[in-house]
């Protein structure tokens, strides 16, 4: 696999996902609901975009049987932050 590829494809589906949820207003709901940590935690798109990645490289490892993508998030990281 092309591994170029594969970062830009997880990258656009965790700023997919993101989008997503702060249309249906879910990441202003945490902040609101949310305890103090969660709240500062979905008050911060850095962080959001890093367990994002981390939710999607460990499905896709599951998927894929591949190790090698659980190191992703260390990439794909800052490029999802940009697409936000």
């Amino acid at each position: 696999m092309n591994w170029v590829v594969i970062i830009f494809a997880v990258s656009s589906l965790s700023a997919f996902l993101l989008n997503l949820l702060n249309k249906w207003e879910f990441i202003e709901w945490v902040q609101v609901h949310g305890n103090d940590f969660f709240s500062k935690m979905f008050s911060c798109w850095f962080c959001l975009s890093w367990w994002t990645n981390v939710l999607v490289c460990i499905l896709i490892a599951i998927i894929m049987r591949d190790w090698r993508f659980l190191f992703l998030p260390l990439i794909t990281t800052i490029l999802t932050k940009k697409l936000l």
